[in-house]
């Protein structure tokens, strides 16, 4: 059976919400909002969800953009679908906070884009163009073990 994940990127007038990750995998890396999607919940909902829990801030639902759909492979197995999206609000987030699940912060666009970042988790480095450009496209991506191999673009998402 696979997991249904999301991850959102929201941008405040501070900048866009990401999340120093507390817990494997990626302990210590920075990734998008989000988390699982609870059994019979729509993947918006539970993005909406996931992006209240990790930062308390509330989406309404025309705020969340569906931005694609990866297929998660582990050893060529398929574990999980990650709903992607993006949401713009006027909300804003203060300075660095402390949650349960790891330091979330505001992030200016240029660093989250700089190509050489290496402190984001590996497989959102090549989704964040696409996705901040509002382009949704369906995605495979492999992983071998925890290591990140490869992301293929199957073509558009609708």
């Amino acid at each position: 059976m696979t997991k249904a994940l999301t991850v959102v990127l929201v941008e405040t007038l501070t900048g866009i919400i990401l999340i120093n990750r507390r817990k494997p995998p990626y302990r210590g890396l920075w990734n998008g909002l989000g988390g699982k999607v609870e059994p019979g919940e729509h993947p918006a909902a539970g993005a909406r969800r996931e992006v209240a829990e990790e930062s308390g801030i509330q989406l309404a639902p025309g705020e969340l953009t569906p931005a694609g759909l990866v297929h998660w492979h582990v050893d060529g197995a398929l574990l999980g679908d990650l709903y992607l999206y993006t949401a713009q609000t006027e909300r804003t987030l203060a300075g660095p906070q402390q949650t349960r699940e790891g330091i979330i912060a505001p992030m200016p666009r240029d660093w989250l884009l700089a190509p050489d970042n290496l402190g984001l988790v590996p497989d959102l480095q090549p989704l964040l163009t696409p996705m901040l450009a509002g382009e949704a496209r369906e995605y495979d991506s492999w992983f071998v073990g925890d290591r990140f191999d490869r992301l293929e673009v199957l073509g558009p998402w609708a």
